[in-house]
């Protein structure tokens, strides 16, 4: 399911003062919906699991990446997630720009701005795991903010968006956001890598005060570890085939995440 961008290969040439878009390889903007629309007629194999917890100082960002299918075999495929302020004036940073409103502003990049190289090697889907921490200042009050999050393909010239997402960061003293929400539930709950050959590394983060349990069902619904939300733990799942985990917090909160273990 694409969110908001198609796959479109753009860029921008031209002086300052002919500027111009080009998607596709044209320019005339008589023919950009027609490209547009052809693009997004492009299903897309690249979907996100988006969550950012963090208050008005900063926090992490958890990224999972799900490709359905086997990208191409050549070129290199990174994940970007960038917060932005809407509507600032730009500084004397910004060059020719300066002190003209501009539609964003990047301010924090949790994934730092080389954003992470995912490196799927299948079976499919498969899911990558990133996570990076962000800091803000005062200067960037949190309910002014959004978040970018896009995985894109690189091989020479070409450079393809294949999916994007682009969500609010609520005003919160503290929190999650995911995707697609305005807000979502204040625990944490990663698990990679998905598929695993057996060896598994879980991270919970729960909100202040609260403990929580993390369990592991298989198929049949039979708990096959159980062990202390507190931590970053790693395991191991002998036995191959689907399974469940699921983190229960003190304050009521359920979250489930499935997995394969393959041989």
């Amino acid at each position: 399911m694409r969110d908001i961008l198609a796959p479109v290969r753009y860029d921008i040439y031209g002086g300052v003062s002919d500027q111009q878009v080009k998607f596709d390889g044209t320019a005339s903007s008589s023919t950009y919906t027609a490209t547009i629309n052809a693009r997004l007629a492009v299903p897309a194999y690249i979907d996100f699991d988006i969550e950012y917890i963090g208050d008005a100082s900063g926090g992490m960002a958890y990224i999972g990446v799900t490709a359905e299918q086997a990208p191409a075999s050549s070129g290199e495929i990174r994940v970007w997630s960038v917060i932005l302020e809407d509507h600032e004036i730009a500084t004397s940073a910004w060059g020719l720009f300066n002190g003209q409103e501009m539609m964003w502003i990047p301010v924090a990049s949790p994934l730092d701005i080389v954003g992470e190289v995912l490196n799927f090697t299948g079976p499919y889907p498969q899911t990558i795991n990133v996570s990076g921490s962000y800091t803000l200042t005062p200067e960037y009050p949190i309910d002014n903010l959004n978040v970018a999050t896009f995985v894109q393909y690189t091989s020479g010239t070409t450079r393809e968006v294949l999916n994007a997402n682009f969500m609010d960061l609520p005003d919160s003293a503290t929190g999650t956001y995911g995707d697609e929400t305005a807000s979502s539930p204040a625990a944490v709950l990663t698990v990679g890598p998905n598929p695993s050959f057996g060896y598994l590394s879980i991270n919970c983060l729960l909100p202040a005060g609260d403990t929580g349990t993390v369990q592991v069902f298989d198929i049949a619904g039979r708990v096959v570890q159980s062990f202390p939300a507190d931590c970053t733990a790693s395991t191991f799942i002998e036995e191959s085939g689907l399974y469940f985990v699921q983190l229960t917090t003190s304050s009521g909160e359920i979250i489930k995440r499935h997995l394969a273990i393959i041989r």
